[in-house]
């Protein structure tokens, strides 16, 4: 092998060792339109409460198969075959979630929070009847883009145990 050869060899083996370690301390790439794009810090947590910006599993749905069919979610390593999503817990267990066309928890509307009928290629959306957020599951939401967000205002309530993390934003990409 020449020295070029080994240069490269080096060099990616260092990258990837570097890559594998960032991913393996929480380290994450953020390119959906839901949140800004850029780098962010995944950490552990004993509970999850209201207002929790979350890195999830999202569930594994039909509906979430038409979401990945469709493009709104990128195919990955959860269960329902998606890539991990970022959203906020706006409802926990036991909250009554109404449309109007609004979304509304407990009778208290979340800003911009309409819910769309169709997407932007005029595919009819799901519209979930009214319900109760289930025992040990959470209601998630973007509030960083509400109109465009693929959010439980389509799937439904997330299980707890679907949550990989509290998520921030370590450096954030220009648009």
């Amino acid at each position: 092998m020449n020295k070029a050869a080994k240069y490269w060899l080096l060099s990616i083996s260092i990258f990837t060792a570097a890559v594998s370690l960032a991913y393996f301390i929480g380290i994450r790439i953020n390119t959906s339109k839901s949140f800004p794009p850029g780098v962010y810090i995944v950490s552990k947590a004993d509970t999850y409460k209201r207002n929790d910006l979350v890195l999830f599993c999202p569930p594994n749905k039909a509906v979430i198969q038409d979401a990945i069919e469709r493009g709104y979610i990128d195919i990955g390593r959860c269960e329902s075959g998606t890539v991990p999503i970022i959203k906020r817990i706006v409802g926990l267990t036991g909250d009554y979630v109404n449309f109007t066309p609004t979304v509304k928890i407990n009778n208290s509307e979340l800003q911009g929070s309409i819910r769309l009928k169709v997407d932007g290629e005029n595919r009819a959306l799901p519209q979930l009847a009214p319900f109760t957020v289930s025992n040990n599951s959470f209601f998630a939401y973007s509030d960083h883009a509400p109109r465009n967000s693929f959010d439980s205002r389509y799937f439904g309530d997330v299980p707890m145990e679907n949550i990989i993390g509290t998520i921030r934003p370590l450096v954030l990409f220009p648009l």
